[in-house]
């Protein structure tokens, strides 16, 4: 997984490069544009994320900001720098509906690590556990049975744990001035009105509209094309107004 991000970040090198550099000389929209042109190029990293996410913040692009911010997390759960931008900006939102990115109740680990993580760290402790569990033959004088039994246990929650996660429901963030959430798809009566910043679960899409759910349970449906997928290998919408 890391020369998978090393990989990913070296795709877009030369586009993240002149984005600092655009970046000490306090050219923000140059910043910005080389962010975005090193994600397009391939450079899906949380660092891109963080960076990109930080010079919006500082062009008044709150809900872009979230977003970025939103996206670094997902790649990179325990990044402190990522955490705190995202609770500071949080605070601008005229909306208390922040969430947390979504783990299984069950498994509250999973905040801490990505889906992948969480199968992947699993997989190999039952592939440990598996193996010490074959050996209790050749080594009749060690408790490798149990200790393998213990193992495998422990990586089949720890697998399970991130695929709950990985079909949980994504995010995503209102990234227009208000946004009605109506009781049908298309149309209906406006069951409550949202505004810039907001964070919401994606329940379902259809066509170019979303069913959007707030973290008390209350839902309803919207434009796709008024909000922002958490999902960092979706496109990055473009900013409110052009600069």
């Amino acid at each position: 997984m890391l020369l998978t991000f090393s990989l990913a970040l070296a795709a877009g090198e030369a586009e993240f490069a002149a984005a600092n550099t655009a970046l000490a000389a306090g050219e923000l929209a140059g910043a910005e544009a080389g962010f975005r042109s090193a994600l397009e190029a391939g450079a899906i990293d949380a660092d891109v994320y963080y960076d990109l996410g930080n010079v919006l913040y500082r062009q008044n692009e709150l809900p872009l900001a979230l977003l970025a911010w939103r996206r670094a997390l997902s790649l990179a759960p325990r990044d402190p720098d990522a955490e705190a931008n995202l609770a500071f900006g949080r605070r601008g939102v005229a909306d208390d509906v922040a969430g947390a990115d979504p783990y299984p109740a069950w498994a509250p680990w999973q905040s801490a690590v990505t889906p992948d993580e969480g199968i992947a760290t699993g997989g190999l402790l039952v592939g440990i556990g598996l193996l010490a569990i074959a050996a209790r033959r050749r080594l009749p004088g060690l408790p490798t049975a149990p200790i393998g039994i213990a193992l495998a246990s422990l990586g089949v929650v720890l697998a399970a744990g991130g695929a709950a996660e990985a079909g949980l429901p994504s995010g995503a963030v209102v990234l227009t001035e208000t946004l009605p959430l109506q009781s049908d798809l298309g149309g209906g009566v406006v069951l409550l009105t949202l505004h810039a910043g907001a964070e919401l679960a994606v329940l379902e899409e259809s066509s170019d509209q979303l069913l959007l759910a707030l973290p008390d349970g209350r839902k309803g449906w919207a434009p796709a094309s008024a909000v922002g997928r958490v999902d960092p290998f979706a496109p990055m919408p473009a900013a409110a107004s052009p600069r």
